[in-house]
């Protein structure tokens, strides 16, 4: 829950409505940032150790107890591992906090100068600042172990793409939540399936490619992996795909949110 200083916020908004926005969504997150770990002794230092533990737990998994897969026999598992599990980590963080984001904050919802929609993006501006945590971190690793590639141009292609789709599917959860709570239970169960049903863990056969197709997060992970890896880029096809989805998804969650504001306030 995001409790925003009530004295400093509205004093600014008397200023320029673009330059209010973005003030307001900073501080937004800087809050949303500094509560995350407060009182925790390790602190910012569970940012580097959750995806980390992870990442070792999947490696010993798939390179120890099973040999025999075709990407651990690859010799770089660990590299393809990481490379798509921090954008996942990242969409699955977003999605699910910013899916209670109205709820646990229905004070500043019942405001009627206060853009709530502002609420489901803070979740995955948090998130992805954890992931470009990550990311620096590994790419410090690729360049210590001289594996750095020429294809880092397409990072920031692959970042935008990413909280387009996660941002537009977070306002429609945002909303379908306050109708519907079961909605919760329900997306713990689907983003077990998606994570399976994506290129995270293993590479996707040739005779399974046309199915993977329609899963915008294979041309996703496949932006980050040549971005970090140096591996092909998707199809063309398949990165329009994604542009399409991402764009469809970031509007339709907008506008669905837009719509349903006034009816948001008196259901919370």
């Amino acid at each position: 829950m995001i409790n925003l200083g009530a004295s400093r916020t509205e004093v600014k908004l008397g200023a320029a409505p673009q330059s209010t926005n973005l003030f307001l969504l900073y501080e937004l997150v800087k809050r949303d940032l500094a509560v995350r770990f407060a009182g925790s002794a390790f602190g910012f230092s569970w940012a580097v150790f959750h995806p980390l533990s992870l990442v070792l737990l999947y490696w010993f998994v798939f390179t120890k107890m099973m040999p025999r897969g075709s990407v651990s026999e690859s010799g770089n598992f660990v590299l393809y591992l990481i490379s798509g599990l921090l954008p996942w980590l990242a969409i699955q963080e977003g999605i699910t906090r910013a899916m209670t984001s109205i709820v646990d904050n229905g004070a500043l919802v019942r405001r009627l100068t206060f853009k709530s929609e502002f609420l489901a993006v803070v979740p995955h501006l948090s998130a992805c600042f954890f992931q470009l945590v990550g990311l620096a971190i590994f790419l410090l690793y690729l360049f210590l172990t001289r594996q750095i590639h020429g294809g880092l141009w397409i990072l920031p292609l692959a970042l935008a793409l990413q909280l387009l789709l996660q941002t537009g599917i977070g306002w429609l959860l945002s909303v379908m939540f306050v109708f519907f709570r079961d909605v919760g239970q329900l997306l713990s169960f689907v983003l077990s399936i998606v994570f399976y049903l994506s290129p995270i863990l293993y590479v996707v056969q040739p005779r399974y490619e046309h199915f993977f197709f329609w899963n915008p997060m294979t041309p996703l992970l496949g932006l980050f992996r040549s971005a970090l890896l140096g591996a092909p880029l998707p199809r063309a096809e398949s990165i329009v795909f994604l542009m399409i989805v991402s764009a469809g998804s970031f509007a339709a969650g907008l506008y669905l949110f837009r719509r349903s504001r006034p009816t948001l306030a008196d259901l919370i």
